[in-house]
């Protein structure tokens, strides 16, 4: 099998798999299912992932590298705007990044809520998109302090009023658009001014 081949059906596998996840679950998702719907043999899943667990974690890590690859790039694009300019350019661009791989990370986040080995994946994630907002609390030897009272604060203010509303915005706004008859350019205004009242007022 040729390397342009075996990336061809890792895709097909992967884009299977995310689809069926997002809509089935991956309890309710068999290999047999993925394998049909990729179309591709069952042998072929098993060639590129130990198991379905594998082919999941695998999902999970490239999602992981891509949401830190894209805060990279977009947090040093708008760097040198001015500050609340700056800070709602950054959250649009991650909004729109996230929206473009909702489903997995809807399968990201149902996947955390069963506390199982794969749940880390979600806050690893969460991490990438707010760490670079951290100050970093040391201690007199200039170490970190990961578990000190200012970093746990911190890491609860960017985590549950910060990264949480932009995955519910992301997952729910084209439903909640369609209940409450409401544009999706108009939601996401109103979010960002909702945004920049509440998690980014204290920074601006």
């Amino acid at each position: 099998m040729s390397s342009n081949d075996s990336n061809s059906s890792v895709e097909k596998i992967l884009q299977a798999a995310e689809e069926l996840f997002a809509e089935k679950g991956f309890n309710g998702t068999s290999v047999n299912l993925i394998a049909e719907k990729a179309e591709v043999n069952k042998a072929m899943i098993y060639y590129h992932f130990k198991d379905k667990n594998d082919l999941i974690n695998s999902m999970f890590k490239r999602i992981l590298s891509e949401s830190e690859g894209y805060v990279r790039r977009a947090f040093a694009a708008h760097s040198d705007n001015g500050k609340e300019a700056s800070h709602l350019d950054h959250i649009e661009e991650e909004l729109k990044f996230l929206s473009k791989r909702k489903r997995i990370i809807s399968v990201m986040m149902m996947e955390a809520l069963k506390g199982d080995e794969k749940d880390n994946y979600f806050f690893k994630c969460a991490e990438s998109v707010f760490k670079h907002e951290l100050k970093g609390f040391k201690n007199e030897s200039g170490e970190i302090e990961e578990n000190s009272p200012e970093h746990q604060l911190e890491l609860v203010y960017e985590f549950f009023t910060g990264f949480v509303p932009m995955i519910a915005f992301v997952v729910f706004n084209e439903k909640w658009c369609d209940y409450f008859k409401c544009d999706s350019d108009k939601a996401m205004e109103y979010f960002l001014e909702s945004f920049r009242q509440t998690h980014l007022a204290p920074k601006l």
